[in-house]
Order: C-alpha cells, then sequence, then structure tokens
C-alpha cells in the first residue's frame, strides 16, 4: 500500500523531469567551446507530450486540506491568496475524473488569529466535504463557503487527513497553504514526527510566498516521506503546481525551478557524474557543452550552468513548445524580448530567483504583440541578470537582530514561556550571536542555553533554544545578572540558507569531522534535507564567509559531499 501526502505550500520545488535515452559520439572542437557528442539533429522542434489536464490521472482517494488561515486573507496573489486557493481546487476538481474519491478540510475558518483564541484556533479543524465519490456540487458550495481568519495547525490538520483515508492502497492529501504551523510547540522538522510514518506514505509540499522558515519547515515535511516540494509565486502557478502535485508522476517529464531529472543546476561535474553516469570529461575551466542522452549540458569552470532537452520538454507548469508567450507572462510575470546572435527573440522568466536560476525562452514573433509570439525552445539555466546591489546575483544577505524579551523581562508578541521551570546557577557570559549588551548564556555545554535575556524576576531568566522557535523557558537560580557587553565578532544565532536549510549555531556537544575533510569542524546544525543532518563546517573559527555582500557558508552532511551555498538570513541576538 502507498500512502501518498500532497502538502502544497510555498516550499522549493525539487521534482525534475527526464531526457529520453540517445547515445552520444565523439568529441570535436567548435569556436572555442567543447563540444561533445554528436551534431545536433537536423529538422523541425519535436514536441514533448505533456498531458493537458494531469489531475484527471489521479485515481487516488484524496483529501484536501485548505489553508484558511488569518494570513491568507492577504491581497497579493493577485488578489486574496484564499480566493487563488479557492479557484485552485475548483479547476482541480473540475478535472477529476467522475469516480475521484475526495474529500476537504480546512482549518483557521471559525476563529480570530487574536493570542486570547490561540487554543480555540488550534483545534479550528473542520469536515467541509466527506472523503467520498466525488460531489461536484458539494465541493463548489463547500469552497466558496469558507472565509480566512484564524491559526494554522498544520500537524492536527494531517494527522486528520490521514484518519479520513482508507487504512490501504494509495491515498493523498493535498494541503494548500501559506504558512507554517502556528500550533506546533516542535522545532520544523522535529514536528514531522507527529505526522503518521507510514512505509507509503508521501508528502509533497507546494508552498505559496512563503518565507525561508516556513519553506524550511515545509521542505522537513515532504523529504520526511520522501516527497516533492514546491514553491507558487502567484495564483496561475498555484492552479498548474496543484494540479502537479494531484499527479507527481506528470511532473517526471517536465523541467523544474531547479533541474532536469536527478541533474541541478550548480551541481559540480563529479555530482553530475554521479547521477548522469556516462558524462565525457569536463574542464575545470571556460565553458564546455556535452551531448547526454537527448540534452545539451553546459558547464562553466566544472559547474553545470544550463540544461536544455532537445525534445521540447515542458516546465514544472506545463508550458511547453507550441504554446504563445502570453501563456508565459501568466506563469512568470512580465517580460522584455531580446535578439539572440541567430536573429531569434529570446525572454528570461525567474524559475528560482535566490539561486539565479531561469527559464530561457525562445520564441517566434507573431502580431504586433511579443506575448503572441510562439515558443520554439525552453532551456533550464543559471541566467537571471544579477540583482542590483548584490553579489554572485542574489540579493545580499539580510540581517535580522531577534529580540524576544522586553525591557521589563517579559516575552514580546509572539512569544510564550513554556513550563516547569529549569535550575541553574553557574556560568553566566555574553551570549556568542549578541550585538547588543543583556543577552546572556548559561552553562557551557549542550545541557545549558545561549539565548537568555533576563526575566521578571531577580533571579530568573528566559531562554529560547531555536532560532524560530516562539517558546522561552524560564531558568530560575540566577543571582545578579550583569548586561554583559556583547562579543567582538559575534556569530549569528540562526542562518537561512539559500537551499532552505534552517540553521542553529553550535553550543556544546560532540561532534564529527567530515570523512572528506578532517580538518573541518561544525559550526552549525541544520535541518530541512532529510534525516543525515546537514552541518555547516569551518576550518577557522569563524564559519561564514562574508568577502561579499551576499554571504556563504560550506555545508553538507559528515559523510557525504559538501557544497558552498549562500546565506539569505543571518539571525543575531539583542536586547532593549
Amino acid at each position: 500500500m502507498r500512502l501518498r501526502v500532497a502538502i502544497c505550500i510555498a516550499a522549493t520545488a525539487i521534482i525534475a523531469v527526464g531526457c529520453s535515452t540517445q547515445g552520444g559520439g565523439g568529441t570535436q572542437e567548435v569556436g572555442g567551446t567543447q563540444e561533445v557528442g554528436g551534431t545536433q539533429e537536423e529538422g523541425g522542434t519535436q514536441q514533448a507530450t505533456v498531458a493537458a489536464d494531469p489531475a484527471a490521472e489521479a485515481t487516488a482517494p484524496t483529501v484536501i486540506v485548505l489553508d484558511a488561515s488569518g494570513s491568507m486573507k492577504q491581497d497579493d496573489a493577485p488578489g486574496p491568496r484564499i480566493d487563488a486557493a479557492k479557484n485552485a481546487i475548483h479547476t482541480l476538481v473540475s478535472g477529476l475524473p467522475d469516480d475521484a474519491a475526495l474529500g476537504l478540510i480546512a482549518y483557521g475558518t471559525a476563529t480570530g488569529s487574536s493570542d486570547a483564541e490561540k487554543d480555540a484556533g488550534c483545534r479550528d479543524i473542520k469536515t467541509v466535504v466527506p472523503l467520498g465519490p466525488l460531489d461536484r456540487h458539494a465541493f463548489a458550495a463547500g469552497i466558496d463557503g469558507l472565509s480566512a481568519s484564524g491559526y494554522t495547525p498544520i500537524m492536527s490538520a494531517l494527522q486528520q487527513a490521514a484518519a479520513a483515508l482508507p487504512a490501504e492502497g494509495e491515498r493523498t492529501i493535498i494541503l494548500v497553504s501559506d504558512g507554517e504551523d502556528t500550533c506546533s510547540t516542535e522545532p520544523p522538522c522535529e514536528s514531522t514526527e507527529a505526522i503518521p510514518h507510514d512505509p507509503d506514505l508521501t508528502i509533497h509540499t507546494i508552498g505559496f510566498k512563503l518565507d525561508a522558515a516556513a519553506s524550511g519547515q515545509l521542505k522537513c515535511i515532504a523529504d520526511a516521506t520522501g516527497g516533492m516540494a514546491i514553491d507558487a509565486a502567484n495564483a496561475a502557478q498555484l492552479t498548474a503546481r496543484l494540479a502537479v502535485a494531484s499527479n507527481p508522476e506528470s511532473a517526471r517529464e517536465r523541467l523544474s525551478t531547479s533541474g532536469f531529472r536527478n541533474l541541478r543546476i550548480g551541481m559540480t561535474e563529479s555530482e553530475a557524474r554521479e547521477v548522469a553516469g556516462d558524462l565525457a570529461p569536463v574542464s575545470k575551466t571556460g565553458t564546455v557543452v556535452l551531448e547526454w542522452q537527448d540534452c545539451e549540458l553546459t558547464f562553466t569552470d566544472g559547474v553545470l550552468v544550463e540544461i536544455a532537452p532537445r525534445t521540447g520538454a515542458a516546465t514544472l507548469d506545463g508550458l511547453t513548445v507550441g504554446q504563445k508567450m502570453q501563456r508565459a507572462a501568466e506563469l512568470y510575470g512580465p517580460f522584455t524580448a531580446t535578439t539572440n546572435s541567430d536573429g531569434e527573440s529570446v525572454a528570461v522568466f525567474p524559475a528560482d530567483s535566490e539561486a539565479g536560476i531561469g527559464y530561457r525562452i525562445t520564441f517566434t514573433p507573431e502580431g504586433k504583440k511579443a506575448d503572441e509570439g510562439t515558443i520554439t525552445r525552453i532551456v533550464l539555466c543559471r541566467c537571471l541578470p544579477a540583482t542590483a546591489g548584490s553579489s554572485a546575483g542574489g540579493t545580499p544577505t539580510e540581517i535580522v537582530n531577534l529580540v524576544a524579551v522586553d525591557s521589563s523581562g517579559e516575552p514580546k508578541p509572539g512569544w510564550s514561556v513554556k513550563t516547569p521551570v529549569m535550575k541553574i546557577s553557574e556560568c553566566y557570559a555574553a551570549s556568542q550571536s549578541a550585538v547588543t549588551p543583556g543577552v546572556i548564556t548559561y552553562g557551557s555545554t549542550a545541557d545549558g542555553a545561549d539565548a537568555c535575556w533576563v526575566g521578571p524576576e531577580p533571579d530568573s531568566i528566559l531562554c529560547l533554544q531555536f532560532p524560530w522557535g516562539t517558546e522561552l523557558i524560564t531558568a530560575r537560580g540566577v543571582d545578579g545578572v550583569e548586561a554583559y557587553p556583547r562579543p567582538a565578532d559575534p556569530s549569528p544565532f540562526g542562518l537561512e540558507l539559500e537551499n532552505g536549510l534552517l540553521c542553529r549555531v553550535r553550543y556544546g556537544g560532540s561532534w564529527p569531522s567530515p570523512e572528506s575533510d578532517p580538518r573541518l569542524a561544525g559550526a552549525y546544525s541544520c535541518r530541512g534535507q532529510g534525516t543525515d543532518t546537514p552541518i555547516v563546517w569551518a576550518e577557522s573559527t569563524y564559519p561564514i564567509d562574508r568577502s561579499e555582500d551576499r554571504w556563504t557558508v560550506l555545508v553538507g552532511p559528515s559523510k557525504g559531499p559538501l557544497e558552498t551555498v549562500a546565506v539569505t538570513k543571518a539571525i543575531f541576538l539583542a536586547a532593549e
């Protein structure tokens, strides 16, 4: 049996598509660029076959879980997010076969989102349409009758949806949401323990306009059961990617926002060879174009920067050769066309803006408007223009100073105090992550805490254990805590990385060195990519390369390849 849970929330798309198998040939030099393989086929464009309605192929019993929390009222889809989600579900339902088994659960519909309503809001989960034979009229009425207002109890809703499904056979849960769980008290990745760990459980996530923390939580949920994480930036993408989530196999023949089948933009030559197999040698300098199966792979300085299927493969959203550029603009936004050296019109659209990855689309102009042109080729590439004021084609690292406790020792809005109280009595100093006086650490190992503020009582401090957590632990037994001065060069308490990892600074404990380089030591423990915990490694005392506006770190598991990843956000600690 196989239980599939497709969670549609804003997250990183990790699905890729494949090239049809074709052999390669010899090696020849062309215009200073090394080209490996046979001669490109002559003739017209060969268009890939892509299902017009992937949802129609889905047959597994499915429960849709719809986020109707207060944040879904935001008017940026364009229009309210909740309306975009409703329309996406309407479209999905209209394309399902008549014999589909479908149900609908929603949360956040019956309470507000104030602190006083949290207890009730975290129980606010209701069955709108019970799982059963598809009833289009009941779905239409149920969806249209929902309004957004309350909390986001994702984990509880998933448990309720799983319980509503049959005990055996393939099953699917599709969660449409725009934020992380606001009710779970566990760190994001640990909270996935609440989901039933059936060996046939698969979770797919589609994120709608999420920040890095929420994206990381959803990626944890997908990774925990071998699922896919997909991002959606607007209403058109949400509709298209909801259909993909309902039938994940349809994504196997599509270009994702990061790769093609098991290849990923940014892979080194050795990483690509591991997954692709029969690649010809790649120079560490200059540009090399390889023909692999029925694709052209471009490496620059030993890194994969372009994947060009020669059979007209579609994007994740179903945009393919032969369609009009108007559809490209609907999915990916306005564009400016340029003319390449062959006289063809070309436009580049964002696929993963943070990673600098785009869809480069070639088209034949028709009529007076560019969006009337017909698409002739789609390439996935590291080709987005550099953002103004950024380094390496990405935005500068965002610096955040986290203050969880106010000047009177009370938790600031958004944080709460957890019981019971811990007893402490020794080893006080300034926190290693403090950028102002007044943030302290106690203890010297993992048994202590390194993000604490003076509490409401003279002998108390309030400590935060996880940069993205909302619960503070009270520690008692402190005698006259000082406002220790900040360290000369503080280390961030938390890092949000470009690949979705959430990393917490090390505080004590015994950590191994990576097998690939025993000189390195662990500096941050990361969550967000499966069960083999990635670690930020450092040879010196400071693990972050801050030579550019966009900081980078070396990250990877202790038994596996390491890679340099950009830091999108660095979280320091401060006191009022």
